[in-house]
């Protein structure tokens, strides 16, 4: 949200600790999509640094809708009939709402983020050609979620249950991650993102979930295969203009629809112009997936998104002890029902 709290002191201090600087001036900008201007560090690297968001790509779904097959982009009256279902959306008409959660409870105005350039892509799905994941392998339809894995309350759906203890809940419901890829896909509010670097790290601070990342681009080897964390190990390179990073090592806690610790990443990040930065994403699982699959996010600048604010998230768990008070309830309901 816009009325956000001041970022915590002791984030700038990690950063300010890794010796990292502010934005060098770029020297030039360019409004085509190809790179046609070389942003610069002043040691030499491709800029990157900045604050970013990803508010226009609000409305594009994950997966393409089947009805665009391989059409990348919505034509101008398309994305005006999508935007006004979103501003729908956006209402707060707390009248007439539907009850129980068949449908979506729609939230307070002020609550969302909306960008006045929305994007027409049709998906966040680039690779395959048609927008959509591919096949799953029968052994990740068949593979039972550890407990707490499943997408949760905030993670984007509702999982199933039951909830009987915090950890019952996905990370992102107990505000501690979304995990990765999740964490790159906009929502509701706080969709921006800070960049970082110096000559040897680059260092990502998400707006939301408070999530941050430091990764090496010094060469050193990654992380032992029997270390295991939510955000996975990173270790990047430079490959001209693009920054690569590969991401190994995760834990299965951080599950992204049933892909855990098999999991791989290689992120590809692109400053296009003066205010975008492309974030390419393709998702390597063999034992979940027949084929790698390929997102790309846009992020942009944005004159009123000029600083990360703190996200408090539900401070010292109320919002958990709510959830769970709502499960026992549904559960007397249940009863009462028989």
């Amino acid at each position: 949200m816009r009325q956000r709290m001041l970022l915590a002191h002791s984030t700038f201090a990690l950063f300010i600790t890794l010796g990292l600087v502010l934005p060098a001036t770029a020297l030039g900008q360019s409004t085509n999509t190809k790179v046609t201007t070389t942003f610069r560090t002043p040691w030499g690297d491709p800029d990157l640094q900045g604050i970013w968001d990803t508010d226009a790509m609000r409305s594009v779904p994950l997966e393409r809708p089947v009805e665009f097959d391989e059409r990348a982009v919505l034509t101008n009256e398309e994305l005006s009939e999508r935007t006004a279902v979103e501003n729908v959306r956006a209402i707060d008409d707390k009248v007439g709402r539907p009850e129980g959660r068949q449908q979506p409870l729609r939230t307070p105005a002020h609550w969302d983020e909306w960008s006045d350039e929305p994007s027409a892509r049709t998906s966040f799905i680039v690779d395959p050609p048609n927008g959509r994941f591919p096949p799953q392998t029968l052994g990740a339809q068949l593979r039972v979620p550890i407990k707490g894995s499943q997408l949760g309350l905030v993670g984007g759906s509702f999982a199933d249950g039951p909830f009987n203890d915090f950890d019952d809940f996905n990370l992102a419901d107990r505000c501690i991650t979304r995990g990765l890829p999740h964490t790159w896909f906009p929502s509701l509010y706080n969709n921006g993102f800070q960049i970082v670097q110096n000559q040897d790290h680059v260092a990502l601070l998400y707006e939301r979930q408070h999530e941050h990342r430091i990764i090496p681009i010094d060469g050193r080897e990654p992380l032992s295969p029997d270390i295991r964390t939510w955000f996975g190990d990173s270790r990047g390179h430079w490959e001209g203009n693009t920054l690569v990073v590969e991401v190994t090592n995760f834990s299965d806690r951080t599950n992204y629809r049933g892909s855990g610790a098999t999991r791989r990443l290689i992120e590809r990040y692109t400053r296009v112009d003066e205010d975008t930065v492309q974030v390419e994403i393709t998702m390597d699982d063999p034992t979940t997936w027949t084929d790698p699959w390929t997102a790309l996010v846009e992020g942009k600048r944005d004159p009123n998104y000029w600083q990360i604010f703190e996200y408090a998230c539900h401070e010292g768990n109320y919002g958990l002890r709510f959830m769970l008070e709502a499960a026992r309830a549904a559960d007397t309901a249940n009863i009462d029902d028989r």
